[in-house]
């Protein structure tokens, strides 16, 4: 019996023998092809992602902002739209008030005529308001539009009422509302810009 050659064992040195286990080079190019693809089609998903999350909030930020804008306008032609629909005789007028006492300036064809003060008003709230009129068989009752912390107010109240803005509804956030009187017209303005309405009351024309 022969003893044991291990040169003679498969895969020894010789021809016809296994391939020692190394490095493939066309295997290790198929892999590296491989993690590319893969690396680069990961990238790719990555910013697509992320250029849909900007434009997304870029078109929400432009949403919102032509929405307030909208909001505005409509609310400065809501504005209009009381006043007209209130334009009778001595309807639309001014009133200053202040925690102790009311003044009221009647629209007429001179512009704001002083018309009336209340004593002891106890309002809540300070500063001028645009004061809409209408008599009814129960009594004057008002439609105030004022401004308080930042906000367009609407207040509906019997005009003898004192001034409370926790009982009117917001219409819309401005840091300006401004109101005059002359020639007839009567021009508000607001964030959303100025709009004037012309008095029947006070000689104008619609």
């Amino acid at each position: 019996m022969s003893p044991w050659n291990p040169a003679r064992m498969p895969g020894a040195d010789g021809p016809g023998t296994a391939k020692a286990y190394g490095s493939n080079p066309r295997r290790q190019e198929r892999d590296f092809g491989r993690v590319f693809t893969g690396l680069l089609f990961a990238l790719f998903v990555a910013t697509l992602l992320m250029a849909i999350l900007v434009g997304t909030g870029v078109y929400r930020v432009l949403h919102q902002e032509g929405a307030v804008a909208d909001n505005q306008r409509l609310s400065l032609t809501l504005l209009a739209n009381d006043v007209r629909a209130n334009d009778q005789i001595d309807a639309v007028a001014r009133a200053w008030v202040t925690e102790d006492a009311v003044s009221v300036e009647v629209a007429g064809a001179d512009g704001f005529e002083a018309a009336a003060a209340a004593e002891d008003s106890r309002s809540l709230f300070q500063g001028p308001a645009l004061v809409l009129r209408e008599t009814l068989p129960s009594g004057v009752y008002e439609t105030r539009l004022y401004r308080y912390d930042g906000t367009i107010m609407e207040e509906y109240a019997l005009a003898d009422a004192p001034y409370d803005p926790l009982k009117a509804t917001a219409i819309v956030d401005s840091s300006v509302f401004a109101f005059s009187y002359e020639d007839g017209l009567l021009t508000i303005e607001t964030d959303a810009g100025a709009t004037a309405v012309a008095l029947r009351s006070g000689g104008g024309e619609r």
